[in-house]
C-alpha cells in the first residue's frame, strides 16, 4: 500500500531559513525539506526571489542548495494572467503582500495539501479564507543579540 505524499508549497522564507541554519541541531525548515512523506511544488516566483542574489554574489553553495531543491520538485507552476488576477484579488481582499498573494495563488493552482511559511500567525497571510490547503507557520521569534547603547 502506497502512502499519499503531502504536496507542499514552501514560502521563500522557509527555504532561505533551511539554507541559513545549515546543519544546526534544531532546524525545522530543513527537517521539512528532508521529510520523505512530502513532495514539493515550486514556482517561477520562488525562483525570482531565491536565485538572483546568490548568482550575483557568486555564492555557489547557496545557489546549489536552491537549485537542488528546484530540481527535486514534482511540479513547477508558471505565472499566467489568470494566476496574476487571482493574486491581485487575494491581495486586494485580504491585504496580503503582493508576492505572498502570488505564492498563495500558485499553491491554489497546484492543489497543494499544505503551505508552510515563517510568517507570524497574526499576519494577513493567515486571514485568507477559502483556501484548499492547510496553512502552517514555523515562525520562531528572533532572540535579540544586538545591544544598542545610547550615550547622553
Amino acid at each position: 500500500m502506497t502512502t499519499k505524499l503531502i504536496r507542499t508549497y514552501l514560502d521563500t522564507s522557509v527555504i532561505i531559513k533551511a539554507f541559513q541554519k545549515g546543519l544546526k541541531v534544531k532546524n525545522p525548515a530543513l527537517d521539512i525539506m528532508n521529510c520523505p512523506r512530502r513532495e514539493f511544488v515550486v514556482s517561477d516566483v520562488l525562483k525570482i526571489e531565491l536565485l538572483p542574489k546568490p548568482r550575483f554574489h557568486k555564492q555557489a553553495e547557496e545557489l546549489d542548495f536552491y537549485e537542488r531543491f528546484f530540481r527535486q520538485a514534482v511540479l513547477q507552476v508558471e505565472t499566467t494572467p489568470a494566476l496574476m488576477a487571482r493574486a491581485i484579488d487575494l491581495a486586494s481582499q485580504f491585504n496580503v503582500a503582493s508576492c505572498d498573494a502570488l505564492h498563495l495563488s500558485m499553491a491554489i493552482e497546484a492543489n497543494v495539501d499544505e503551505f508552510i511559511t515563517t510568517e507570524k500567525p497574526q499576519k494577513p497571510f493567515f486571514q485568507v479564507t477559502g483556501l484548499n490547503f492547510r496553512m502552517t507557520s514555523i515562525y520562531e521569534p528572533q532572540e535579540r543579540t544586538d545591544v544598542i547603547v545610547v550615550s547622553q
